[in-house]
């Protein structure tokens, strides 16, 4: 009788510890804001702490899960390192939306954007993307980060490296359209820095070299609009041995990079 006690008492204080130490932690792991959810790609997970969430993420953080559309690709076969955020409700055609973002890198953050072998137009690291749903090659914008350049949306830059552990204010405002109705407005740090009245759902590029995830013959227009947010580096793909490379996961600085994020916001267009 004794013993079972002891041991009753003992679970007891356990579990009192564990809900202490939890209930004095500001931190939850895998826990997403309002209106999100980690992506099903990730293959690390934020965490948010104060309102902020934090993405850390290095080499090799890929989901093995396969894609699912009979390619037999995934993203640790395609040297894919990722940690994301998906916004839970899609959008759709014809319909106009902000999306808006703080972002805050990581000051010491060093990373030319380059995979090996080879100089790339734009960098191998996207800190936020919108693309077509539960389709193939049909991502359409894109943000990226480099050391060198910045954060840049369809090369133009949206803040420099010198912002670098300060928070950055973006906001997208569009009207997804094929027809003359449509815009697309980026604004920076409160600066305009990307505008575009009529089509805009066939990004600028779409198939070129720098540009590979988007093939014109393979667009779907009936299909609804997937935001993602946070880092994620492009790999060489599944055959990167045919192009010499030793690996299908990119150069990368070995401590990985500390991305924070806040006040995410997608919905109608706010005065």
């Amino acid at each position: 009788m004794l013993e079972t006690r002891n041991s009753r008492r003992t679970i007891a204080q356990i579990a009192a510890l564990i809900f202490v130490l939890l209930l004095g932690s500001p931190e939850v792991l895998a826990q997403a804001p309002s209106g999100f959810v980690v992506g099903t790609n990730s293959g690390v997970a934020p965490v948010v702490k104060n309102g902020e969430v934090i993405f850390k993420m290095r080499r090799g953080d890929c989901q093995k899960r396969p894609y699912g559309d009979g390619r037999g690709e995934s993203d640790c076969a395609n040297g894919n390192s990722r940690s994301q955020l998906n916004a839970r409700e899609k959008q759709r055609m014809g319909r106009a939306y902000e999306y808006s973002m703080e972002i805050w890198v990581d000051p010491a953050f060093r990373y030319n954007g380059r995979g090996w072998g080879k100089v790339n137009y734009r960098s191998r690291l996207w800190i936020a993307e919108w693309q077509r749903s539960n389709t193939i090659k049909n991502h359409m914008y894109e943000m990226y980060l480099d050391s060198a350049k910045g954060v840049t949306f369809e090369d133009k830059r949206c803040f420099s490296p010198n912002r670098f552990g300060q928070w950055n204010s973006v906001v997208m405002r569009v009207k997804w359209s094929n027809g003359a109705d449509g815009f697309l407005q980026v604004i920076c740090n409160g600066r305009e820095i990307y505008s575009l009245k009529g089509p805009n759902v066939m990004p600028p590029g779409c198939g070129e070299e720098w540009k590979q995830q988007c093939k014109p013959e393979l667009q779907d227009l009936t299909k609804p609009i997937l935001w993602s947010v946070g880092p994620s580096l492009k790999g060489h793909g599944m055959n990167y041995r045919d192009f010499g490379f030793p690996s299908a996961f990119p150069p990368f600085p070995e401590g990985g990079i500390t991305l924070k994020m806040r006040n995410l916001y997608v919905g109608r267009i706010r005065s």
